[in-house]
């Protein structure tokens, strides 16, 4: 049995080739007929694949495997290709799916991983069934509205719009626009949709976007950050509201930045809704369960990866939230709903469940909590669990258990206490740095400039009456001492002493604040964890630059967060805890 992903998006956006992948499955289709009497023909590369799919099409098939539809990466010598041009056409999809230099280059067929998302995004809208036992895929009657739909015509448009009003990533889209007094960005959208806290669910902060954006010294930069950095959830939401802007539910905007100098650049597009978005939300909500729009569910849209991309972690998770919706249909509390879980042998505390439950609306799912009242406002179709059980990785578990903690001692939004998570992942490492830079901002409430980028400082923080200078370490197993990392330290330390343009013409240091006593700068590296020989690195720091400055394991930067929300501790004090050793914020 197989165990795909559905339900997120991250590339396609062309309805008329989404057309055509739905009509693949249709032997009625215009596509289909095409595909039998040339394509197949013509641009299958390997005999043997194209015996097999002009087998299936001249049989009026319309069911097919995955591997049928997606196909894989083989160059002419049947090897994994060294290039992507290099790969040949061996499926469905990749000859139906053209790439936009097909009539200028003569390449007439697309990747397999092109293929994928396509096919994962007719899935998504309900126009492809799946079905998991035999791993096959066939159309549905939604699929078949739209295949014999005429290009371009009102009809079309219509089933489309009907489609993705019943995807729930894209009402939740949706609602948070027609909840809002401005246009949005895709970080402000981001950071409200998908399963925030989660790897595959990152956003990045707004503000500190913006003010990235705005600190960019080379064009070089400014591109890189305007349209290659953002959140995975940042990206969700870019791509769902880019099919929305294309459905006349949405509108996009593009804004201008002033900067200090007087001059302006262009910023991150923000979207709003239109009239007729605002009405067809309001028509998919409806006034009561029974004449809402029908939200359409996959077991496989629930999650996308463990923490350590345990399948079996994923599946767990998959499960637990899909007994959560159903459960909702007939328990109304808590108490309740904590019981019939424990019956399904699902085991949950009261702090798990509403992180659940928070994730699942933010996924897209009306739940309206009242205390311990709690009511599923949608109907939910599609959900089928596999009847099989799941057992996380030991490690998922454990990191589950730390995280479910400091839920319950903290205060802290879901998406700092990802950083449990992220600051042990080496391949997060631009993640763990601005998302720490977030937390500085929202949660100290110092100011908070992420810089990274090549001879500078990953962020600054400060207020009027000091500064630091952040270095954030993602180690899987532990920080211990880099001899080169100090020398970077230390040449930080250098450049914002001399401030000297010729040393150094980028001029990072100028995201500190005017006001900052030239005695009160300080340097702190932030780690999942710091190894013995840490301190030593501190010590050299310290003695080469003769400033002060220290280390914060990211249990005690969460700590600290919670604390200074509640005003337990006093920003002003963090100098005091300098002292070139690795710092204890909140004693526990």
């Amino acid at each position: 049995m197989a165990f795909r992903t559905f339900g997120w998006i991250q590339n396609p956006s062309d309805f008329t080739k989404l057309k055509k992948t739905v009509q693949v499955f249709d032997p009625q289709s215009k596509q289909y007929e095409e595909l039998d009497n040339h394509i197949i023909n013509n641009v299958i590369y390997f005999d043997r694949d194209k015996k097999r799919l002009q087998d299936e099409l001249d049989n009026k098939v319309s069911e097919f495997t995955y591997s049928d539809l997606v196909g894989t990466s083989r160059n002419k010598e049947g090897k994994s290709p060294k290039k992507r041009k290099d790969a040949i056409a061996n499926s469905l999809l990749q000859i139906t799916i053209l790439p936009q230099s097909a009539k200028t280059k003569g390449k007439f067929y697309t990747d397999n991983w092109t293929a994928d998302g396509f096919l994962r995004w007719a899935v998504s809208l309900n126009f492809v069934a799946y079905n998991r036992e035999k791993d096959l895929f066939k159309i549905t009657e939604l699929g078949e509205k739209l295949s014999q739909t005429n290009d371009g015509s009102a009809e079309e448009m219509e089933v489309l719009q009907e489609a993705m009003l019943s995807y729930p990533p894209a009402t939740r889209v949706l609602s948070l626009l027609a909840t809002s007094k401005r246009p949005l960005t895709k970080f402000a959208i981001g950071n409200n949709l998908g399963f925030v806290g989660e790897k595959g669910f990152t956003s990045y902060d707004e503000d500190l976007m913006i003010d990235w954006l705005k600190s960019a010294t080379t064009k070089k930069e400014y591109k890189k950050i305007k349209s290659d950095v953002e959140g995975t959830s940042d990206k969700y939401a870019r791509m769902i509201a880019g099919w929305l802007v294309k459905l006349n539910f949405v509108k996009k905007h593009t804004n201008k930045y002033k900067l200090g100098n007087g001059k302006t650049i262009t910023g991150f597009q923000t979207y709003s809704i239109t009239g007729s978005g605002l009405h067809a939300i309001k028509k998919a909500n409806g006034s009561s369960k029974n004449s809402t729009k029908s939200k359409y569910v996959l077991w496989e849209f629930l999650a996308i990866a463990g923490k350590q991309d345990s399948e079996q972690t994923r599946d767990f998770i998959r499960t637990r939230r899909a007994k959560i919706i159903l459960g909702l249909n007939h328990h109304h509390t808590i108490p309740a709903l904590i019981d019939f879980l424990s019956h399904e042998g699902i085991e949950v505390d009261e702090s798990l469940l509403n992180s659940e439950i928070k994730k699942l609306i933010s996924f897209g799912l009306r739940i309206k909590q009242n205390g311990n009242s709690i009511v599923l406002q949608d109907d939910v179709t599609g959900i089928n669990i596999p009847n099989q059980t799941f057992t996380p990785a030991e490690a998922d578990l454990n990191s589950e258990k730390i995280k479910n903690h400091y839920r319950k001692i903290t205060n802290l939004p879901e998406k700092y206490i990802e950083l449990l998570d992220i600051a042990f992942d080496h391949r997060r490492h631009q993640d763990f740095e601005i998302v720490t830079a977030g937390l500085f901002k929202d949660c100290y409430g110092l100011s908070s400039i992420h810089l990274g980028g090549q001879n500078k400082p990953d962020g600054v923080v400060f207020n009027n009456k000091f500064g630091i200078i952040l270095d954030t370490k993602a180690y899987e197993k532990g920080y211990g001492m880099h001899i080169g990392q100090i020398d970077e330290m230390c040449r930080y330390i250098d450049d914002n002493k001399k401030r000297d343009i010729v040393r150094q013409p980028n001029e990072w240091w100028k995201n500190f604040g005017d006001n900052i006593p030239k005695d009160q700068f300080y340097y702190l590296w932030i780690s999942g964890k710091f190894l013995p020989r840490f301190n030593e690195q501190l010590k050299q720091t310290h003695y080469r630059t003769s400033i002060n400055g220290g280390g914060l394991e990211v249990s005690q930067l969460l700590l600290g967060a919670n604390a200074a929300m509640k005003g337990k501790l006093d920003v002003n004090t963090l100098p005091k805890h300098m002292n070139n050793q690795v710092i204890k914020l909140v004693h526990q």
